[in-house]
């Protein structure tokens, strides 16, 4: 687990692979103002990750990022069954195995109300991905839609070049052809960038550090642009 914002916010990172290349995916633990943990995207639940969250305070709510990135959810529910579980937009259909407690839209649940921004990405009718701001740390969480690729194996670094996503945080290719409504997109994002955020933690790929309202205006100036 690695400490973002001291006491506050974490972030810990997982493998996926993509094309057939590892190029990780990573888990938000951020704390709430009555202490408790909201964990986002949730990884393998390893006893070695358990502890680890364990130690920083109790589970009170997990998120989900879309519809796609959820396989492990079971553990989670059965481990922490006095939290409560939100879906992404679609993703409850999908796991009715979840009793979930509600589906995130773009207002903000009770429990994080006036703490935490939160929104959903549309324009894309395959996927949508809910996207957090933590003003206290000054950081966008967002799903699958940017990403950077700038280190690692050659072969990430390869699927980062050929993405267009090496030296530059950038939408790749493939997520472009999935928007179907350009003028929902670029609302969302015109909501987002009002947000009082510098940093951004994609799901996929590295940690993206400073010029996170300008990084992101560059990775989708073909919508704002538009």
């Amino acid at each position: 687990m690695i400490e973002w914002k001291a006491n506050h916010l974490w972030y810990y990172d997982d493998s996926f692979r993509c094309f057939g290349v590892d190029i990780g995916q990573r888990m938000t633990v951020i704390r709430l103002a009555d202490g408790g943990l909201l964990v986002h995207n949730p990884c393998e639940l390893t006893e070695s990750l358990k502890s680890q969250i364990d130690a920083l305070g109790i589970v009170r709510c997990v998120t989900t990022a879309n519809h796609t990135m959820h396989q492990p959810l079971s553990d989670w529910w059965l481990t922490y069954s006095d939290a409560y579980f939100y879906s992404a937009p679609d993703l409850a259909a999908k796991r009715s195995d979840i009793g979930f407690d509600g589906e995130l839209t773009s207002k903000s649940s009770p429990l994080w109300r006036n703490q935490l921004y939160q929104t959903v990405l549309r324009g894309n009718n395959q996927r949508e991905d809910v996207v957090f701001c933590d003003p206290e740390s000054q950081t966008l969480v967002i799903g699958e839609s940017i990403i950077l690729l700038s280190g690692g194996s050659v072969l990430r670094q390869l699927v980062g070049k050929s993405s267009g996503c090496h030296t530059h945080v950038r939408v790749p290719f493939y997520e472009k052809y999935r928007v179907t409504d350009i003028k929902l997109l670029r609302r969302s994002l015109q909501e987002i960038l009002t947000w009082p955020f510098d940093h951004i933690l994609p799901i996929h790929g590295d940690p993206i550090q400073g010029d996170g309202k300008k990084k992101l205006a560059a990775a989708y100036s073909w919508v704002l642009n538009h």
